[in-house]
């Protein structure tokens, strides 16, 4: 039976007018299995705080995430927002402004003291390297034909020695690191490699558009996911944080500190100015306006 999972399918939660999809690992593997029966083209993005930051004042952005098929919550903030969005305020503005500030404060302290209390809106963090490799592993099973496309000079066909040596049964079918620009040879290398699951590692915001604007012209591709920085992490470009940040929810913040990305122009100190207070202070100015967002008990559909 062909299934089409742009209706009906999917948990979506409302984080500063953009939708972010309440889903697991094993939901995206499961995904990827069933890709061949898919009538549309899966479209997957990993959102962060810093995502959807910039989507509150980019229009363009905030519809390519919004169109998204499947939008993921890459990052604990993410979970603390969706968390804070739905705990329920006075409609008195003044007692809201004070509730707001005292949840933001009890909310963000839990992230230290009780991760779990974030975890009931969204369950878990969904993104960065560890769900690629768990992709990978999926497409090795159902034998999916991936094609690596992004990254710096050499590296997606790195990621690919390394990948095929650890995952038995992948079949990556192609690679190319050149330009985004390059977009009539990367048709025809995708499309002549008849891949099915399509990993784009461009940089946000520039992969995502790359999907939007060129995934109708990849006629066997069934799956594109934003990878970002994934493919540098996987050949030891970046590091990845210690394991006990890792289990603690805090590798954005060693991500921000330690790897810069390429796609950004500013410094470290102004990614992570803007990626935790700036982001805390806009979510906080959006419940003080309007008011419990998110019903806990109550996920919106796509």
């Amino acid at each position: 039976m062909m299934k089409n999972y742009s209706e009906g399918k999917l948990n979506k939660i409302e984080i500063l007018g953009i939708g972010v999809n309440s889903l697991s690992s094993a939901n995206l593997a499961q995904f990827i299995k069933e890709s061949s029966n898919f009538t549309i083209q899966l479209t997957i993005f990993k959102s962060n705080s810093e995502f959807l930051l910039r989507a509150t004042s980019n229009k363009e952005f905030r519809g390519v995430l919004n169109n998204a098929t499947i939008n993921t919550p890459d990052g604990m903030g993410v979970l603390w927002a969706a968390k804070f969005l739905s705990i329920p305020v006075s409609e008195n503005r003044l007692i809201r402004i004070v509730q707001s500030v005292c949840q933001m404060i009890y909310s963000g302290a839990s992230l230290i003291f009780n991760p779990n209390y974030v975890k009931t809106v969204i369950p878990e963090r969904v993104g960065g390297v560890d769900l690629m490799i768990n992709m990978l592993k999926t497409c090795a099973k159902e034998k999916k034909k991936v094609f690596f496309l992004g990254g710096s000079k050499g590296v997606a066909g790195k990621v690919k020695e390394i990948t095929e040596a650890e995952i038995e049964g992948l079949n990556i079918v192609g690679t190319y690191d050149g330009k985004a620009e390059d977009v009539s040879e990367i048709v025809e290398a995708v499309n002549n490699s008849k891949a099915e699951i399509l990993f784009v590692a461009f940089g946000s915001p520039k992969q995502e558009f790359w999907i939007r604007d060129n995934l109708s012209k990849l006629k066997t591709v069934k799956v594109a996911i934003g990878e970002g920085g994934s493919l540098e992490f996987i050949v030891g470009n970046y590091k990845r944080a210690p394991k006990w940040m890792q289990k603690a929810g805090l590798e954005w913040l060693w991500r921000l500190f330690m790897n810069k990305s390429k796609s950004d122009t500013g410094s470290r100190l102004k990614r992570i100015w803007r990626a935790v207070p700036v982001f805390i202070h806009t979510v906080v100015k959006y419940k003080i306006k309007n008011g419990q967002t998110i019903n806990e008990n109550k996920k919106a559909q796509i």
